[in-house]
Parts: structure tokens; sequence; C-alpha cells
């Protein structure tokens, strides 16, 4: 579990099995519209009595989908409260060193230029410490398409409308 300004989030990997995945009660299941799914959000509300009502939570789900290969999926909105979340999980992934760390982005309902900065120093350390590839999938929603583009940043990454493309690209 992680824990950023009084909230706490879960990182549910699909390499855990299923008797560990702890499951919150209340609100906090449904808190990025992602019900049903491997991701959980725990809301930590003995420390914060009243949480922000105006952030999103964050998801995020690892899969290694094929040997090599990491998937991260992101959900909710990636800004300056949660980037540092992110950065800890990317920053995990690869201290494994896949060949191809691909972070899935169609879920997030916000980008910020923290959360731009968080995919930058990824994929800095992809390139000066380790000899993973870093792909961005999912950039079908303006909502993180309009960002990369204003800033000039899709340029500088290896990019896929959707994550079955990545992977279908890497196989190749």
């Amino acid at each position: 579990m992680r824990r950023a300004q009084g909230r706490t989030y879960l990182v549910v990997t699909t390499d855990d099995p299923p008797s560990e995945v702890p499951h919150p009660s209340g609100a906090a299941n449904d808190a990025a519209g992602l019900s049903g799914t491997a991701d959980s959000v725990a809301d930590d509300t003995t420390d914060d009595p009243t949480p922000d009502a105006g952030s999103e939570l964050l998801a995020l789900t690892v899969e290694r989908p094929t040997s090599g290969v990491c998937v991260v999926t992101v959900g909710g909105e990636l800004d300056m409260l949660t980037a540092p979340m992110l950065e800890a999980c990317l920053g995990e992934q690869l201290s494994t060193a896949p060949r191809h760390l691909v972070v899935d982005l169609q879920r997030v309902s916000f980008l910020d230029s923290k959360g731009l900065n968080c995919l930058l120093r990824a994929r800095e350390a992809t390139q000066s410490t380790t000899t993973t590839q870093l792909h961005l999938a999912g950039l079908v929603t303006r909502a993180v398409a309009r960002p990369l583009e204003v800033s000039q940043l899709l340029e500088v990454f290896t990019t896929y409308p959707t994550v079955t493309q990545a992977l279908a690209a890497l196989v190749d």
C-alpha cells in the first residue's frame, strides 16, 4: 500500500493471488469508476475525515501478458497528488528489467504537467539506466492525447492507440 496526502492507494498486480487482494468497503471501490476490476482503492478516513472531493483517485494495475513485457494500466487523474504513485510503480517495474514497459493511459481522465513530468522521468530512466523500452498506449481520449500534443511530447514517446496494438507490435 502507498500513502499520499491522507489517502491509501493499493496497487494490485495480476501476480498477486486472489486471496491476498483486500476488498475495501464503501464507495471507495467505485471512486474512479473502476468497480469490478483488479484495481482497488482504500479510502483512509481516519487520517483524513474530509477527503478532497475534487480529486479522483488513482488506480494502477500491473500485468505481465508475455515474457519480458510489463503493462501498467493507469486510471483516474494523473496530477500532482497522484503522479508520485505512478512514478513509484514504474520505478518498481523498471527494477525488474522487462524488455518492454507499456503504460496504458486509456482510463486516465485528467493529465497535467506533473503527470507529463512523471512520464518523462520514466522515459529518461529507461534510456539511461536500463535496457527497457517505454511505450505509451491508450492515447484515444482527449484528456491524454491533448496534453501530450500541446507539450510536443508525442514525438518523444513510442505510442499506440491501444494496448492490444502495442502488444501486437512488440510480438512482431
